[in-house]
């Protein structure tokens, strides 16, 4: 079974560059061309993968994706399509659950690289080392849950490889650099790190709504992120 792809955009063109691109690599793709139709397909669909625009007719890609982390779809990744220079969009869309983010103009090679990526993830968990626990935190890779002292943490995609992977390594630490490459696998100079920084504030803010008392993730002034329990 082929991995099903939604693209959301009011470009004709560019949903078509998409379709051709990731259809070459034996994807199943489909396409809207407004936030309405885009919205509803993401809500109401199973996919395994959705990329978004921001600005679109209709409903905007931020209110879609809001949608689809509030949505039974909470769990498939999503990639926001920004326009050059807007990092506030970029902020946003990583704020309201975005896994990534591609800057228009884009090559069709550079979103196929993103998607393999965010795919290779989700479908090549190890069994053998898929859950982790500390303190009142559980994390499961395999059945893609999270709890906080037995009440489920609602964490998206990234967001839990993020945190399984800090705690896979508690007490290492690691540059947002070095998280960049090992949970997105980017591979060449980007834009920013803000990317991790908004994940790690997304898991904290979460984590500390059903853990008041317990800090999990801590900065290293100047450098990066590492997971350590310290009381609060």
């Amino acid at each position: 079974m082929h991995n099903r792809i939604l693209i959301v955009d009011d470009d004709e063109q560019i949903c078509e560059m998409v379709r051709l691109s990731l259809e070459n690599h034996e994807y199943e793709v489909e396409s809207a061309l407004d936030g309405d139709t885009g919205f509803n397909k993401a809500t109401g669909e199973d996919y395994h993968l959705i990329i978004l625009d921001i600005m679109l007719p209709g409903k905007d890609g931020l209110e879609i994706c809001q949608a689809i982390r509030n949505s039974p779809n909470r769990g498939v990744p999503v990639i926001m399509l920004t326009a050059k220079g807007e990092e506030v969009d970029r902020v946003l869309g990583l704020e309201l659950g975005a896994d990534d983010y591609v800057t228009k103009p884009f090559s069709p090679r550079e979103l196929v690289a993103r998607v393999k990526a965010l795919l290779r993830r989700y479908d090549h968990y190890n069994p053998s080392r898929s859950s982790f626990k500390e303190g009142g935190l559980k994390v499961n890779l395999n059945e893609h849950n999270a709890y906080v002292n037995d009440n489920e943490l609602l964490l998206t995609p990234k967001e839990l490889e993020l945190l399984a992977f800090l705690m896979k390594h508690r007490g290492k630490t690691f540059s947002r650099w070095e998280l960049l490459k090992e949970i997105w696998e980017y591979y060449s100079p980007v834009e920013s790190t803000r990317t991790v920084d908004e994940h790690i504030k997304r898991l904290r803010y979460k984590i500390g709504q059903l853990d008041p008392h317990h800090n999990y993730l801590q900065t290293v002034w100047g450098y990066g992120y590492k997971f350590e329990v310290k009381e609060i």
